[in-house]
């Protein structure tokens, strides 16, 4: 099971041309995607990666190598990218900007 917000060691498992599957060693059901972009042509089937673990903006899991400025359970200060009537959208690192609700 995949820890949203986390960092994880995660095996490959697959390459697409959209990037390469990472699973849990021993389960290969569950996969998460690493784009393309994130994978440099030393990666191969079998490596063990450390990747953090969100959703992107189309709200599906995915994996990133790139370091958030903040992972779940942490407190820190982080930039506003901007307001909407429904909360504040936070640069935190990654493509797509961290919501933070009002309410």
């Amino acid at each position: 099971m995949f820890e949203l917000g986390k960092k994880q060691t995660l095996t490959v498992m697959k390459q697409t041309e959209h990037g390469v599957y990472l699973g849990e060693d021993g389960n290969g059901d569950e996969k998460v995607l690493l784009p393309k972009n994130q994978v440099d042509g030393s990666v191969k089937i079998g490596d063990h990666l450390e990747v953090f673990i969100y959703k992107d903006s189309e709200d599906r899991i995915i994996a990133t190598r790139k370091e958030p400025f903040i992972t779940l359970g942490e407190v820190k200060k982080l930039k506003v990218a901007g307001v909407a009537h429904i909360g504040a959208f936070l640069e935190w690192g990654l493509d797509k900007d961290l919501f933070l609700p009002f309410k």
